[in-house]
């Protein structure tokens, strides 16, 4: 099965090559994961969290995996994909995705009842422009 890494904007996957890492069943680190994801992803809570929810090796620092592996890996002994994390780690690098701003339901929602408005006012300017017309077209 191919997972991909639910951070926004990070296409990563097991298919990619990227390690892609479960979350903790800690519930204090669990906690910080989900504190990293909701950073740019707003709506994301731990109810969110399945079985099938990933962050890939992307967004965690070389101290994050156990020292062997990270070792083996920077000496390209070792695929990323199967480097073990530490227990405690917690993911911290954000991709740069600063063309991509964080959109907040909030944000969404105020957006549609702008939308909602100005249609409402178009509807009213083609009713008041249809019974001018028409009143026009009679004299």
């Amino acid at each position: 099965m191919v997972y991909y890494c639910i951070c926004v904007g990070c296409n990563n996957s097991s298919k990619s090559g990227h390690g892609v890492h479960c979350f903790p069943k800690d519930k204090g680190i669990l906690r910080s994961w989900v504190q990293f994801v909701k950073v740019r992803r707003a709506d994301f809570s731990a109810s969110s969290v399945t079985a099938y929810s990933r962050i890939c090796s992307a967004h965690f620092k070389e101290g994050d995996y156990h020292s062997g592996d990270a070792k083996m890996v920077s000496l390209g002994l070792k695929n990323k994909r199967t480097a073990k994390l530490i227990p405690t780690a917690v993911p911290s690098v954000h991709a740069n995705h600063s063309a991509w701003p964080v959109q907040r339901l909030r944000d969404t929602v105020c957006r549609k009842r702008e939308i909602a408005t100005v249609n409402m006012k178009l509807v009213e300017v083609a009713v008041i422009l249809h019974l001018v017309g028409s009143r026009w077209g009679k004299s």
